[in-house]
């Protein structure tokens, strides 16, 4: 996700970071509605299109972190303190709150989180230390942590993007674009366990963001009074995914294997497009409440996990239910998502963002 601290302002331009806000908000949001899918049925188009624009959108976190490299980062960018904030802020955080949910785990159902789960994909039974050990490498151990470890890789990397950034505009681009097309051959891996074919299929998203933090006045003015015909073609792109075979994310464990194209990539860059006019459009108001959720993203992106998973242990995750269903528990799992951030926040104060990042 967007991995911004909301402390880290640029002076120079406040405005491009209010619709960035509300972008991060909506982007968190569709997150967390993504996981409250649990036991709906999608069998209708509507269904389907619905899911294809709400399922996917770590492609937005991705996008909102390569802009923000190059806006807050890159101007006084030095490697070795660039890395000791993100271990800090991020990976800290991350590994405190996986083993906690590992121990609680443990202790609740007698085994180590993504046990079946694990044992399926490598095709054996696993010990307890190769579980441990494997989760925190892949980030298993929640379903919405894999992101941590593709994002320490991005971060480690991040003097290739230093040297993506001094290239002309033109090779900026063509880079970006085989690597879109790339990204709809390899596809999502299978599980998200491996953050190395995460970071293949994500990394285009981060380029984008990166060139649109470069050239974010010009695309701007073509963005501006955008906003119903990208809302029309984000949705007409989600309809044809449907008639194309596919609802949802596409995943296969190996890079290698032929699994068809993953037409996702193709509906991520429309949504991208659309929110960003929806955003440019919606700054001229003042919306606190989204720039508190957009602040608190981290915090929700990481508790919202605990949230539904206490969820399912009391069965109200597991109910049959549809569309009404998933937004029902979505409300549920964002409001008390919000109040353990909150409650945290004025438990741990400034240190909270050891811990959740917040």
């Amino acid at each position: 996700m967007a991995l911004t601290p909301p402390a880290e302002r640029h002076a120079n331009d406040g405005r491009i970071l209010i619709y960035f806000d509300y972008f991060r908000a909506i982007a968190i949001v569709l997150i967390i509605i993504s996981h409250c899918y649990n036991t709906w049925q999608v069998n209708r188009l509507w269904e389907a299109t619905l899911v294809n624009i709400i399922s996917g959108n770590t492609a937005l976190f991705v996008f909102i972190s390569g802009f923000f490299f190059y806006y807050i980062y890159y101007p006084r960018f030095r490697y070795g303190s660039f890395l000791i904030k993100k271990s800090l802020f991020v990976f800290l955080p991350y590994l405190t709150l996986s083993l906690l949910f590992m121990i609680y785990h443990y202790f609740s159902r007698g085994e180590i989180a993504m046990t079946s789960y694990l044992n399926e994909y490598f095709g054996t039974t696993l010990s307890n230390g190769w579980l441990i050990l494997i989760n925190l490498l892949t980030g298993r151990t929640q379903w919405a942590y894999w992101y941590i470890p593709f994002a320490m890789l991005l971060f480690l990397l991040s003097p290739v993007f230093i040297r993506f950034i001094h290239l002309a505009l033109m090779p900026k681009i063509l880079i970006t674009t085989i690597l879109f097309i790339m990204s709809m051959f390899v596809q999502r891996p299978l599980m998200e366990i491996n953050p190395f074919h995460s970071f293949i299929y994500f990394v285009p998203y981060y380029l984008l963001g990166i060139i649109y933090s470069m050239e974010h006045a010009k695309i701007n003015a073509w963005l501006r009074g955008k906003s119903f015909s990208l809302f029309l073609l984000t949705v007409a792109v989600a309809m044809l995914m449907y008639f194309l075979g596919q609802t949802n994310n596409a995943g296969k464990a190996s890079i290698l294997v032929w699994h068809g194209l993953d037409y996702m990539v193709l509906q991520k860059l429309t949504l991208i497009l659309f929110i960003l006019a929806f955003t440019l459009y919606w700054q001229q108001y003042n919306l606190p409440f989204l720039k508190t959720i957009a602040n608190m993203s981290f915090a929700l992106y990481f508790l919202h996990q605990w949230i539904l998973s206490f969820m399912r242990d009391f069965g109200v995750g597991e109910i049959n239910h549809g569309f009404t269903g998933v937004i029902l528990i979505s409300i549920i799992a964002m409001t008390l998502s919000y109040l353990l951030a909150r409650i945290i926040k004025q438990m741990l104060k400034s240190k909270s963002r050891y811990v959740i990042g917040w």
